[in-house]
């Protein structure tokens, strides 16, 4: 994951760290700041010690203070500056107006590790500091005062061990790499609901999101959207229930109508009812295949889609000749072999072919093709359709400006094809109108 990427996880990890780097500083101010009692102190500087340490020599067994120009400016700028020096054979060397009292204090100075004594008033001995050190001379034990101070709360700050800072150094950088990993895997549920709910479709009822590791502030949310599932798959139930039982109940109707429209004397009239009939037909069997797809009923065997398409154009043939329209079909002479739904095939072509009569006006003239390896073409000299359309036409009940149109055709026509496994284009066809090409997969050899 990448911390500038603006996520929610993101931001939080860097609130956290940039919390903990905030509670980091603000436990090393209150460390530092200094007791009430030493607040007024001008504590030493214990730099002054390193300084003594490197002009330290062994002459023999005597110890004594060689000439250092580091030294001597410290001396100029402080003329009460005196130390002792001495280490664990006892050989000691002391430097400047040593205090009387101080003396006593540090007669085995070998031995003495770490002190510090800070008096009240002033005077060469109110603050005296003595430490551990190395020294070209070896290791020393030095005693001082009188020299350059610093602030208490610097003094603290110097102190720090090194070790100490490395290891806060190592646990914020493993806590930088932590609270991320952290805050994805507790929020990994929030990801998951957001993939889940981008893959919810009307075509795929049943579809719910999981609450797991979820934080529960947002499984209320997560239970409401699932309650809202809930209620939207119960009223698409009852709209397909309703839908297939209206078009089951037109169905005989249309089909009375049909009948009495045959028997009627030849001529125009007749011709145009012939054809508004045919659309009530369609649609009633548009909105049944439609049930059937959404019911999952679609049974795949080996067809031959030459021979499909065949029958359809043949039986759509009548309506054609109704509409004065002209219809031809080419097919190849073997077979084309697809696994497919013979009910659904036939409504794709019938569909494509309606749609190219419906669309296509007085004199159209309407083809249907069949191509290897599995490719069905329907095309018209029609006017087309525009190209800011093209995109939409696919859609449910998207209506062009046409009478009697559904808005139903199409957008079957592309579950079917989808759910077989082909694709669909709608092209501007060479010599004008439109042309929609539709790919099956071929049928697997040897099944």
């Amino acid at each position: 994951m990448k911390l500038w990427s603006g996520s929610l996880i993101a931001r939080l990890s860097w609130r956290l760290i940039l919390l903990q780097v905030l509670a980091l500083v603000l436990v090393v101010i209150v460390a530092s700041i200094p007791e009430p009692d030493r607040r007024a102190v001008h504590e030493l500087d214990e730099g002054v010690l390193e300084t003594i340490a490197a002009s330290l020599a062994l002459d023999g067994e005597r110890l004594l203070v060689r000439e250092d120009a580091e030294l001597a400016a410290v001396i100029a700028a402080y003329p009460g500056l005196w130390f002792l020096a001495g280490d664990a054979a006892e050989r000691t060397v002391e430097f400047g107006p040593v205090p009387d009292r101080i003396r006593p204090a540090f007669d085995e100075l070998g031995a003495v590790v770490d002190a510090e004594i800070y008096r009240e008033g002033s005077g060469p001995d109110a603050g005296v500091i003595a430490r551990r050190v190395e020294s070209p001379a070896g290791r020393m034990t030095i005693v001082s005062g009188g020299g350059p101070t610093q602030y208490p709360v610097v003094s603290r700050l110097l102190r720090i061990n090194p070790s100490y800072l490395l290891l806060l150094v190592a646990l914020m950088t493993a806590s930088a790499l932590a609270i991320p990993y952290l805050l994805r895997r507790d929020l990994s549920g929030v990801a998951r609901i957001a993939d889940e709910a981008a893959r919810i479709d009307i075509d795929r009822p049943g579809t719910r999101l999981t609450a797991s590791n979820v934080p529960p502030e947002l499984q209320g949310m997560v239970g409401a959207m699932n309650a809202a599932l809930s209620r939207l798959d119960e009223g698409l139930e009852r709209r397909g229930r309703f839908l297939a039982t209206a078009a089951h109940e037109l169905r005989t109707p249309i089909a009375i109508l049909a009948m009495r429209v045959e028997m009627l004397p030849p001529g125009p009239a007749r011709n145009q009812l012939l054809l508004d009939v045919a659309r009530l037909s369609s649609l009633a069997d548009q909105l049944l295949d439609l049930q059937r797809l959404d019911g999952d009923h679609v049974r795949f065997a080996r067809m031959d889609l030459a021979s499909l398409v065949g029958r359809a154009v043949a039986d759509i043939a009548p309506l054609a000749v109704a509409a004065g329209a002209e219809l031809s079909f080419d097919a190849p002479s073997g077979p084309v072999e697809i696994m497919a739904d013979e009910q659904a095939i036939l409504r794709v072509v019938t569909n494509l072919v309606q749609n190219a009569l419906a669309h296509g006006g007085a004199g159209v003239v309407v083809g249907v093709s069949v191509d290897r390896p599995a490719e069905v073409r329907v095309r018209d000299n029609g006017p087309g359709i525009a190209a800011a359309d093209r995109a939409l036409i696919f859609e449910p009940f998207f209506r062009r400006s046409v009478a009697g149109a559904s808005g139903l055709g199409l957008h079957l026509v592309q579950k079917i094809v989808t759910r077989h496994g082909g694709t669909i284009d709608a092209n501007q066809a060479p010599g004008g109108g439109m042309e929609f090409v539709v790919r099956f997969p071929p049928a697997p050899t040897g099944g």
